[in-house]
């Protein structure tokens, strides 16, 4: 097997002179075995301190250094390190880092914050998730009567993006199982939960039973195949996802769904709401990026992705403008085969580099309903709700509620049967008509932004389906 890229990347900067080295993750233990071995196979010892040590952290390292000529043969790995930086122990990890304290340091922990001065001294490293080599010999590891029957490759797949101490915990409750496929599926189980534990990631289940938007529906189509090692060689690049533009409500959010149902991969949410509450947005941007990439390939949706951005404010700071360069590159240079797909709603404040091909392979737009969908989607909704029409023109309804979007729609008919409830008799169309006269529709409210946003989509993006553009997102 080979060597983890750790092992490798330490090693090297160790070897090209540096003495402050910073290794970003979240996995401890793994981290501190690899550390040790990357620094034994120099001919180096590691003595690893942390908060418990019972020695402060200005103290180790005021002791640390080494005197005269003799050769540093001990590397200081500092754990967790971070809340017991202050301004004198910045100025001793400098004086490391620039070689006027003869010593090599190691910090590990979750995330840093360091000052701009001390970060150009350091290289600054991170521990990717296990390879599903790392993760096949784990499975390999496990006695032979445990794993009786077991696909190794199946295994090491549904644990991708598993931190290593997760699949171990994940294999041990497969072992559980009699039946193979049932242990492979208590794997896929446990990937699930530990992606729900993530603060900038959801895994989103059902994906299934989406209809409509034919046009994308067939662009997806013939993508299917493209993640093969026969489009490779056909010099097909692999797809890069879709930026998908439109109405409010008028069902942007299912065409992800539509996406992953299309492609037949698993659907993760990007949440950049959570990624600017973390302690260290950035960080918690690159863990996210990372656990998509290991479980690849998979369909990646960013909702609003102008708005998770900070696109348009008059208030954007420091770290969204770190964080949105480092997505706009994760965008453009990953090779890892993730689909992302993105929905924007105020496309004014798309910026051109977000939105240009190559980090995208199209834009779509998703349009207000027509008055045949109109009425289809009205159907639809009394259809989920255990109604049929019956005795009601819904041609009629549908007709003059031009500036209704589909989600609009829903709630029309919501409404009336509030209506029809509360006086205790069946739906009629009257109370349609009465529902619909009391909502006031967005495209109503904010008619020149919605007008222009259309005007927007006609000459700029692609339209998602040919005649029913939205109908068919509400069924099911």
């Amino acid at each position: 097997m080979t060597k983890p890229a750790l092992v490798d990347d330490l090693v090297r900067v160790l070897r090209a002179g540096f003495t402050l080295v910073s290794v970003t993750t979240g996995e401890e233990l793994r981290a501190r075995r690899l550390i040790d071995a990357a620094c034994a196979s120099l001919g180096l010892r590691t003595v690893h301190w942390s908060a418990t040590s019972g020695v402060s952290l200005r103290s180790t390292l005021e002791q640390c250094a080494v005197e005269g000529d003799r050769p540093i043969d001990v590397v200081h790995v500092l754990v967790d390190p971070q809340p017991w930086i202050d301004e004198h122990v910045v100025r001793l990890l400098r004086e490391i880092g620039l070689g006027a304290r003869r010593a090599i340091v190691v910090l590990l922990g979750l995330f840093f914050d360091f000052p701009q001065d001390l970060e150009r001294e350091m290289a600054s490293l991170d521990l990717p998730l296990p390879t599903r080599e790392e993760l096949a010999a784990l499975v390999e590891a496990l006695p032979a009567n445990a794993r009786r029957g077991w696909d190794v490759g199946a295994f090491a797949r549904a644990a991708s993006g598993l931190t290593m101490s997760e699949a171990a915990r994940a294999f041990e409750l497969a072992r559980m199982e009699s039946d193979p496929g049932e242990a492979v599926r208590r794997v896929f189980a446990q990937k699930r939960r530990a992606l729900k534990k993530s603060a900038t990631l959801e895994v989103v289940e059902d994906v299934s039973d989406v209809g409509g938007l034919d046009v994308l529906k067939a662009w997806l189509a013939s993508r299917v195949q493209a993640y093969g090692e026969e489009a490779r060689a056909f010099g097909l690049p692999e797809p890069r996802g879709m930026l998908v533009c439109g109405v409010q409500g008028c069902g942007k959010s299912h065409v992800s769904k539509a996406a992953a149902s299309v492609l037949g991969l698993p659907l993760v949410r990007l949440d950049f709401a959570a990624v600017f509450a973390a302690p260290s947005p950035e960080q918690a941007l690159r863990e996210g990026l990372r656990a998509v990439a290991a479980i690849a390939p998979v369909v990646l949706w960013v909702d609003e992705i102008e708005k998770g951005l900070g696109a348009g404010s008059q208030t954007v700071d420091a770290r969204q403008v770190r964080v949105f360069g480092a997505f706009l590159t994760w965008l453009q240079e990953r090779t890892a085969p993730v689909f992302v797909a993105a929905t924007a709603n105020e496309v004014e404040h798309l910026p051109p580099e977000l939105a240009r091909r190559g980090r995208f392979d199209e834009v779509f737009f998703v349009d207000l309903p027509s008055p045949q969908e109109r009425e289809e989607i009205l159907a639809v909704a009394l259809r989920r709700r255990g109604r049929s029409a019956d005795g009601i023109s819904l041609a009629n309804v549908a007709r003059p509620l031009e500036h209704f979007s589909g989600a609009e729609l829903e709630q029309v008919v919501a409404s009336a049967l509030f209506r029809a409830f509360a006086q205790r008799r069946e739906l009629l169309e009257d109370d349609l008509r009465i529902a619909a006269r009391e909502v006031v529709p967005l495209a109503t409210l904010y008619e020149e932004k919605i007008q222009a946003l259309r005007a927007w989509g006609r000459t700029r993006a692609r339209k998602a389906s040919a005649d029913r553009r939205v109908l068919d997102l509400f069924e099911g």
